[in-house]
Parts: structure tokens; C-alpha cells; sequence
């Protein structure tokens, strides 16, 4: 039996040069980046081994939904392997879901194998996980509300 698939969050999108592709964003279809932030992941997961990076994130409203624009900062990450492999370009599909952990044991029983890339934290409030091999190219990006308010 299938997975219900949650409503698509937002198109994740990594940049070399994060300023640049604001700045195209703006000029191409006069919309700003918003909560444009950077953030530190010193005990994130990466294929199975602790790993530490930063990155540089942006959001675009698009209506339903929005872009996500990445500029790994430093560090190995999802970001630097990605703009290795294939340059720029869509990253990732973002759901928003209850819990990671039960969507992942759904995942598996129903025959999915769920593998896990990264698995990271932002202040102990929101963790967000990748998997590869679901999507037919862009990685599957979950992400769960821990906090008080979510």
C-alpha cells in the first residue's frame, strides 16, 4: 500500500554564489529572498559519519509554495557533493511531516529502502532528513517541527 505523499513545502535549489542568484531571482521575476539566513550543522549526520557544515539558506515565495535557495558555506555536505556531481540546480522536494521517524518506518514496511543522507537539526526545533532514490532524480527532503510551538 502506498505512502500518502504531504503537500509539497518547498523546491530546494543549490547555488554556487547565493547573491548571484538572488540578484537573478529579482531581476528574472522581481521576487525577493526572505528569511535568508546562515546555519551550522556541528553534529550532523552525512552518509552515516558525523560531519559538521554550514550553509547559507534563503526562501521565495512562489504561492503555495516556495524556493529554497542553498550556498554551502564550508564543510562536506549534501550542498558541496550535489554542485560536484551536477553544478546548480533542484536539490531537493520538501514535505513537512508529524514525525520523521514513524514516516521512515512507514517508508521501509512498505518496501522502500529510506536512505538517509543527512540528518540534521536546526536549534532543536525543526530536523529535517534526505533521501536519496525516491523521487526519480531530486533527493526527498523530510522535515519535522520539534518545538513547543510547532
Amino acid at each position: 500500500m502506498p505512502i500518502s505523499l504531504p503537500p509539497l513545502f518547498h523546491v530546494g535549489i543549490v547555488v554556487e554564489d547565493f547573491d548571484r542568484a538572488v540578484a537573478d531571482y529579482k531581476n528574472r521575476w522581481g521576487v525577493e529572498a526572505e528569511q535568508i539566513t546562515d546555519l551550522e550543522f556541528p553534529t550532523a549526520e552525512f552518509h552515516g559519519e558525523e560531519a559538521s557544515s554550514s550553509a547559507r539558506y534563503g526562501f521565495i515565495r512562489t504561492g503555495a509554495s516556495e524556493i529554497e535557495l542553498i550556498q554551502p558555506l564550508s564543510g562536506r555536505s549534501p550542498y558541496t557533493e550535489f554542485l560536484e556531481l551536477h553544478g546548480e540546480g533542484v536539490h531537493h522536494l520538501a514535505y513537512v511531516v508529524a514525525s520523521i521517524d514513524q514516516y521512515l518506518k512507514s517508508l521501509r514496511a512498505a518496501g522502500e529502502a529510506a536512505r538517509v543522507t543527512f540528518d540534521a537539526s536546526v536549534a532543536e526545533q525543526t530536523r529535517f532528513v534526505y533521501l536519496d532514490e525516491l523521487a526519480h532524480g531530486p533527493t526527498i527532503e523530510l522535515i519535522e517541527m520539534m518545538g513547543k510551538d510547532s
